[in-house]
């Protein structure tokens, strides 16, 4: 289990919404919902091909505290210092709802 002293980055939980396009209609956007101490743990990194290009990508566990009124969601994602992580899955280590853990993947 982690402790509070590992939880020493701050990250906001963004989640996806519709803002004005200044034209009278609406652009996908993101709206910070929530701010969290985590510690991110890197995970894995792989090379893959995307059409002709090469690029990276690496994944990440985010562990935090949180009430379940306000866990993230897999189609959220967290900012931390700059960095973008997209939320694959979350889920309850010990079943108490103490702490969560999040896998995600980085993005640009």
């Amino acid at each position: 289990m982690p402790k509070a002293a590992t939880l020493r980055r701050l990250a906001w939980l963004e989640t996806p919404t519709n803002l004005p396009d200044g034209s009278g209609g609406v652009a996908p956007g993101w709206m910070p919902i929530a701010e969290y101490w985590v510690a991110l743990q890197p995970v894995s990194g792989q090379e893959v091909y995307e059409g002709a290009r090469q690029t990276s990508r690496v994944t990440h566990r985010i562990l935090l505290r949180c009430p379940r009124s306000l866990a993230p969601r897999a189609d959220q994602r967290f900012r931390v210092a700059g960095r973008l992580f997209a939320i694959r899955a979350v889920f309850d280590r010990d079943g108490r709802g103490r702490f969560l853990t999040c896998l995600t993947e980085e993005t640009t």
